[in-house]
């Protein structure tokens, strides 16, 4: 019995561990907006999970962003102006698409999130 215990406590410690390197890995996020406009507003979540926003950006627009640490949490919102057309949101994680949407119209907004780690 004490050897199935302290089996199971140094597998534990060894998964701790892994956790832990994983957590100060970077990953770079890029923001991408694509839209028939030709401007919008943009809100991200940057680096330490701080929020940014540019406006009266030019189509496309795109952002990388590097984020290390636990909270891999990743979103933006794209808004269209009064002119309208399609705005299309997308996220990609280290090259790959994670997340994206589209929406259609006047002041329309398209939104993308997720969780950059699952990834």
């Amino acid at each position: 019995m004490l050897i199935l215990v302290l089996l199971a406590a140094a597998g534990f410690m060894i998964s701790a561990e892994d956790s832990d390197d994983d957590a100060g890995d970077e990953i770079t996020v890029t923001y991408e907006v694509r839209g028939t406009g030709s401007e919008a507003a943009v809100t991200y979540l940057g680096r330490d999970q701080g929020m940014a926003q540019e406006t009266g950006v030019s189509l496309p627009w795109s952002k990388d962003v590097l984020i290390s640490g636990w909270d891999r949490i990743v979103s933006m919102t794209a808004a269209n102006g009064p002119a309208g057309g399609d705005i299309t949101c997308r996220i990609l994680v280290d090259g790959r698409v994670m997340t994206e949407q589209t929406s259609s119209g006047p002041y329309a907004s398209a939104s993308c999130s997720g969780d950059a780690g699952e990834q």
